[in-house]
């Protein structure tokens, strides 16, 4: 059984391939973020993922909605559609497209989760840290989350950084336990 995304990475894939030899990664980028707009639409993907819809009826539809896209960006909805995975997919291709950009740009992405809401200023100087420690671009997206405690967790690609205080009292209280277990 393929895992799960298997599909959405072969077409951002193949996207990726046709866009680097076209010298239209940056278009590309654009067009799969309006289709994947489009994708979370379920009403407009119920019905153009209709077999009852002709092509030429899909082909106007998706014109029409997506007017700057590029005829190359139609032909994949339309496929997509046709095989009723616009809605499931749309969304996994950008992401991937955007992963597989990033890679061949440099550029990392970082999460970073506080307790409380950082600056600007804090958010730079942890994306510059990153950046000087992995050698690489490295752009960071906030989260809060109050139950850290205090303390952040940073998360690089499946690299996981935990210095919040949910975590150390969550070892304290585990070394705590095997003591008393002792």
């Amino acid at each position: 059984m393929p895992k799960r995304g298997a599909s959405a990475k072969r077409y951002a894939q193949a996207v990726f391939e046709i866009a680097q030899a076209g010298n239209t990664l940056d278009r590309w980028q654009g067009d799969l973020a309006d289709l994947a707009q489009l994708g979370a639409h379920a009403q407009f993907c119920g019905m153009v993922e209709s077999p009852r819809m002709a092509v030429a009826a899909r082909r106007e539809a998706f014109h029409k909605v997506l007017p700057q896209a590029s005829d190359m960006a139609i032909n994949l909805a339309l496929l997509l559609a046709g095989k009723g995975r616009l809605q499931a997919l749309a969304g996994q291709i950008a992401q991937e497209y955007g992963r597989l950009l990033d890679s061949q740009q440099g550029i990392v992405r970082a999460e970073v989760v506080t307790a409380v809401a950082l600056g600007k200023a804090q958010s730079d100087r942890i994306g510059a840290e990153l950046g000087a420690a992995l050698g690489r671009d490295v752009r960071v997206t906030l989260r809060v989350d109050a139950a850290l405690g205090g303390g952040m967790v940073i998360r690089v690609g499946d690299r996981v950084l935990d210095g919040s205080v949910r975590s150390k009292l969550a070892g304290l209280r585990k070394s705590l336990a095997q003591q008393m277990v002792s």
